[in-house]
């Protein structure tokens, strides 16, 4: 079996390194809030933010966890009107119920005593 992780891997890191290799005489100024770096190569620079942001993303996943769990423990099971499939259950009494917008107050309903004057 072939480790195509590993080959992948490889191939980024050698484009990674043609990357570093040209930019090499790249240089800029890094201006922090009161202190202004001069001739930073650009691949230091890039290099940095990449690690800051991995070190945020670690902090981030490591918050998220501990929250996760705990809904997880005070959620209750909810019960459901349905089968296990999914489908409704044959003894569900569906047309007996009154329409949403319905009522019951004898204006639709012709059969009701409510409705008629004598």
């Amino acid at each position: 079996m072939m480790p195509w992780k590993l080959l992948v891997f490889i191939a980024v890191m050698a484009m990674v390194l043609v990357f570093v290799g040209f930019n090499l005489d790249n240089r800029c100024d890094l201006s922090l809030v009161f202190v202004t770096f001069r001739s930073v190569p650009v691949v230091i620079t890039l290099l940095a933010a990449y690690l800051l942001g991995l070190l945020s993303a670690f902090f981030l996943a490591l918050g998220r966890r501990g929250t996760s769990s705990r809904r997880a423990a005070q959620k209750k099971p909810r019960a459901s009107t349905h089968g296990a499939n999914g489908a409704i259950p044959e003894h569900a009494d569906i047309e007996s119920a009154p329409p949403s917008g319905a009522s019951s107050s004898g204006a639709s309903d012709s059969g009701s005593k409510r409705g008629k004057k004598k």
